[in-house]
């Protein structure tokens, strides 16, 4: 049963805390459900700013200086939005998560002009990480759903960034276009064979077993093509569903 398992405190005490540019407020109020400490900031680039603290930091004061503690810094915006803001500030991110509000092909160019800014900083990956979605709700659903921008513990089995932007990040030459989307659990993705990489994250109550998880995560994999990479996670929820992302080439 999900209830039985447990993330081991070391993968909890490397949380990251999360500062969040966005202009759609609501993707705040999703991500808030998994801190116990939301702190309102200065606006980037005319975009609101939250500050988001694990458990732990439950009294921490909200006057600790930026560069005292290690913060995960995200923007999400969309590829018109992305032309109004500078390079200095792009740069200063650890990742990008940009979303498709224009043609395909000026999408593309957007994309081609993010990676180009990705540096390595010794991490073992390009950063700023530059994630593509086709939608602003696959990235809204990504950003929230993924595991990535929440505490370690609120997912059973979880994932780092080290196991998913090789799979799903876009770099110099390789730019992929994430799409997502949320089904019941006894639904199943349409096939596509363009994927080289998918991650599920299989959310249920504590009567799901590991079991039902791996049975599932192998039916779906077989609606891709053999070779595709598939990660998946669980996290404990009060609906039984299934959230899929799905990285591919970028048209």
């Amino acid at each position: 049963m999900f209830e039985e398992m447990f993330k081991d405190e070391e993968n909890a005490s490397m949380d990251h805390r999360v500062r969040l540019a966005c202009a759609d407020e609501s993707v705040f109020s999703a991500l808030a459900r998994y801190y116990s400490h939301v702190e309102e900031c200065e606006p980037l680039c005319g975009m609101p700013v939250r500050l988001f603290y694990p458990q732990a930091e439950q009294g921490h004061e909200c006057s600790v200086p930026m560069d005292a503690v290690s913060w995960r810094k995200t923007m999400l915006l969309s590829d018109v939005q992305a032309k109004s803001v500078s390079v200095e500030v792009l740069k200063e991110q650890d990742a990008i998560c940009v979303y498709c509000t224009d043609s395909e092909k000026n999408f593309a160019a957007c994309a081609e002009q993010l990676v180009a800014l990705q540096e390595d900083r010794g991490n073992g990956y390009a950063e700023p990480a530059v994630l593509c979605f086709a939608d602003a709700d696959s990235a809204k659903a990504y950003l929230c759903g993924s595991g990535l921008w929440v505490p370690g513990q609120s997912q059973v089995v979880g994932a780092t960034w080290d196991d998913v932007l090789p799979l799903v990040a876009s770099t110099k030459g390789n730019l992929r276009w994430i799409s997502g989307e949320t089904l019941p659990w006894g639904d199943m993705p349409a096939r596509n064979s363009a994927a080289r990489s998918v991650q599920l994250i299989f959310r249920g109550s504590g009567e799901l077993s590991m079991f039902d998880v791996m049975e599932k995560s192998e039916a779906i994999a077989g609606c891709f093509a053999d070779g595709v990479n598939v990660l998946w996670q669980i996290e404990v929820h009060d609906k039984n569903e299934i959230l899929v992302f799905v990285a591919q080439p970028m048209p």
